[in-house]
């Protein structure tokens, strides 16, 4: 595989046609641990999953490769908006393969612009499990910081408006272009 750290990454809106990929990539053995799971109800199938996530979350994409568009290599969500504290959450999953290459950095960069925009949210919330310390890591590196810690995760958090700290990490597209093929 070449070197993949150069690409860009586009977001496009999450669609009933893509439940059997995106199910895959947020229930895989080698994720499970690592993501919150309590959304997966046992008698789940592809498109009940994909559904109920299209319903509970109005901010979900598919992340895929400027070079490749037609390939989902992983999916992001901004969930939970609080309006008082104009505060959300992101989540987001990719597969093993594209791990590490800054592309879950650079889809959050996206969204955090959909949230400043679309929501006027101030600051922005990861919910992360102790065991996944690649995003944690991810994470410091992008400027947020401990906001509560839990039994079963940590809740980090930052302001919007505040430059990541390593913006090498980030690959800036163009948010209006990359909306425009989501909807």
């Amino acid at each position: 595989m070449k070197n993949l750290k150069n690409q860009e990454v586009i977001l496009r809106k999450l669609s009933i046609e893509e439940a059997e990929i995106f199910n895959d990539i947020h229930y895989r053995p080698v994720l499970y641990g690592k993501i919150d799971c309590d959304n997966y109800a046992q008698e789940d199938n592809a498109i009940d999953f994909t559904k109920r996530m299209l319903w509970l979350c109005k901010f979900i994409y598919t992340i895929r490769l400027k070079d490749k568009p037609q390939e989902i290599i992983g999916t992001c969500t901004l969930y939970n908006w609080d309006k008082e504290s104009k505060s959300v959450h992101f989540g987001g999953s990719l597969q093993p393969k594209y791990w590490g290459n800054g592309f879950m950095a650079a889809a959050l960069s996206q969204m955090l612009e959909l949230a400043k925009y679309c929501l006027g949210a101030k600051q922005i919330k990861i919910n992360i499990k102790p065991e996944n310390e690649q995003a944690c890591r991810m994470a410091y590196k992008l400027g947020f910081s401990i906001h509560r810690q839990a039994s079963d995760c940590t809740i980090l958090r930052r302001k919007i408006d505040v430059k990541p700290f390593d913006g090498a990490l980030i690959k800036h597209n163009n948010m209006n272009k990359n909306l425009q093929q989501a909807g």
